[in-house]
């Protein structure tokens, strides 16, 4: 398997290797990489060429290829060297919005879609949509099949088979959040730990993203594989913040990413912890705690009126390591109950809060964070990842902290005090 961070360029790569062919037509990366799933075993690649035969034999001189295991007028489908499949899909161009959307679906909904177009009198199936004559109905792009179906237009990222059908068919999916809507991130680290930036770069390199504002989060001082910060550390920062608030109206919000100690307090006494401007809390250490043990220890951490934000709630590392034994029901109703915000760590290693959950926290009145966690100034591009992620689990602007304006932000982060 391969991270979404990995499998997209290389999708991307091939799609722009395939469109070098003279009759290339209409070339989209669909799949589990379209779906924005944070880790792929496949790439799906949909073709609407008239010469899809020539294209595929094109295809086969890809570098990277290992294993070749299918090849039909319509599929080439091999195993590249890097372990996961590749598979292009060809149709004729009158055809490509119906396979576009075919192959970006996963299984489950598309069986789905299936069953809902048989109720209204057609049939669809990977061949495309059908009238009950039999005849083909040709789409000018993906939304007229909604339209067609008289379903609200579902966007990849909803399309696994979940609830996404029912809400389409009510009118209620829900209004996704996107780029435009975020107004800053939170959760960044300096060269005050383990980040190899300053504060000053990382304010203008915010600035040309278009922020509003930026929280600093270096790592605790039990966090010495980091180097945290001690107390007369932090006073020093803070000092710097201010200075650099004072000569612009940029806001920097200054933070910190307090570890949770094994019993469940936190690495600052309560004196230090209330000059900050916001609190995450996350679990650093002694990961392999059991569940009930682990999830009280979280509960006590949340419960302290300092703690703004839980981050990366199970600690998974995508890929290389599971995340903690956690009861992650009880911690989304103690998040409700304390008011603590739930973070989408967007580290693409990470991910975590996982987009599965994010409706159960929506639905228990959780706000979400998306945050960076940037150890750079490249990183805080990290926050799309993170956006992905939140568009996945079905989140709108108004589910999300730093789509508000600072005097809002700054409200919910201090409203447990």
């Amino acid at each position: 398997m391969l991270l979404l961070k990995d499998a997209r360029p290389l999708a991307e790569k091939i799609a722009e290797y395939l469109r070098l062919h003279s009759k290339a037509g209409h070339i989209a990366v669909a799949g589990s990489i379209r779906r924005c799933l944070e880790a792929v075993s496949d790439i799906d690649i949909v073709a609407g060429t008239a010469a899809g035969d020539d294209l595929l034999d094109f295809a086969q001189s890809l570098p990277g290829i290992g294993t070749r295991l299918e090849r039909s007028l319509t599929r080439l489908s091999v195993l590249l060297t890097v372990g996961v499949k590749l598979s292009i899909h060809v149709v004729e161009p009158p055809d490509f919005f119906a396979a576009l959307y075919y192959y970006t679906g996963s299984a489950a909904h598309n069986a789905q879609i299936a069953a809902w177009a048989k109720q209204a009198g057609f049939s669809w199936s990977e061949q495309g949509l059908f009238a009950a004559t039999g005849e083909k109905i040709l789409l000018r792009d993906e939304q007229e099949l909604c339209r067609l179906l008289k379903l609200a237009y579902i966007v990849p990222e909803l399309r696994e088979g979940y609830a996404e059908i029912d809400l389409a068919r009510a009118g209620k999916l829900p209004l996704l959040v996107t780029a435009a809507d975020m107004k800053g991130g939170l959760h960044v680290h300096t060269d005050y730990s383990d980040g190899s930036d300053t504060i000053a770069g990382l304010r203008q390199a915010a600035q040309r993203l278009g922020w509003a504002y930026l929280g600093i989060s270096d790592h605790s001082q039990s966090a010495f594989y980091a180097g945290g910060l001690k107390t007369a550390a932090v006073l020093k920062q803070r000092r710097e913040i201010d200075q650099l608030n004072a000569t612009s109206d940029f806001t920097i919000l200054a933070g910190i990413e307090s570890d949770i100690k094994p019993d469940g307090s936190l690495d600052y006494s309560d004196d230090i912890l209330a000059g900050f401007d916001f609190v995450i809390a996350s679990v650093h250490s002694a990961f392999k705690q059991d569940e009930q043990t682990m999830t009280k220890r979280i509960i006590k951490a949340m419960s302290n009126r300092y703690v703004s934000i839980l981050g990366h709630a199970t600690g998974r590392l995508l890929l290389k390591r599971a995340g903690v034994r956690i009861d992650l029901p009880a911690v989304i109703e103690a998040a409700a109950q304390t008011g603590t915000i739930l973070e989408i760590n967007c580290n693409p290693n990470r991910l975590d809060l996982d987009w599965r959950w994010h409706g159960q926290a929506k639905a228990a009145g959780v706000l979400l964070a998306v945050n960076p966690d940037a150890h750079s100034i490249a990183e805080l591009s990290y926050l799309d990842n993170g956006l992905a992620s939140a568009r996945k689990g079905g989140l709108t602007a108004n589910d999300i902290i730093n789509t508000r304006s600072l005097k809002e932000l700054r409200l919910l982060l201090r409203r447990k005090r």
